[in-house]
């Protein structure tokens, strides 16, 4: 048989990608994009992602930081400790629980933060710059239902 009739036709349709693997690789290079943004900061990915959770969540303990960042109660320890170096969270006793500390932005964390949104808004732009409006907002309703769907996050309103 000739090397020409072993190799697939050239215009043979190749298969989409399965949806799960265009997510994972979508959200790796967001992460390392991320990352890039706000290393200038001085700032990690893991960082950024607890001072935006402290921005909407307002005083958070350990336990529900790290539950909201898919992250264990050890590893968000040591991100809040690290962002209490500088000057970006405080903690605070909590009224009713003595070995309870929930972390809450500083006036600096807010600052520092703002600047990080303004890296990340870019970085969406460019993601999604070849998307119509109307497309961007049905591509994240749509991420948004999935996530919903697996009971990871954003509950009903």
């Amino acid at each position: 048989m000739s090397e020409a009739a072993r190799l697939p036709e050239a215009d043979a349709k190749q298969p989409e990608p399965r949806i799960s693997y265009v997510v994972a690789r979508l959200e790796r290079a967001i992460r390392s994009e991320i990352n890039e943004r706000v290393k200038p900061h001085g700032l990690t990915t893991l960082q950024y992602t607890t001072l935006s959770i402290l921005e909407r969540g307002g005083e958070l303990s350990n336990a529900q930081l790290a539950r909201r960042a898919y992250m264990t109660p050890q590893s968000m320890y040591e991100v809040i400790e690290a962002l209490e170096k500088k000057g970006l969270v405080g903690r605070t006793p909590h009224p009713n629980h003595r070995r309870v500390f929930p972390a809450a932005l500083t006036a600096k964390g807010r600052k520092v933060l703002a600047a990080c949104n303004t890296a990340i808004d870019e970085l969406e732009e460019q993601m999604l710059a070849d998307l119509t409006p109307h497309q961007a907002r049905s591509l994240a309703n749509g991420l948004v239902s999935a996530v919903r769907a697996l009971h990871a996050g954003f509950p009903s309103r």
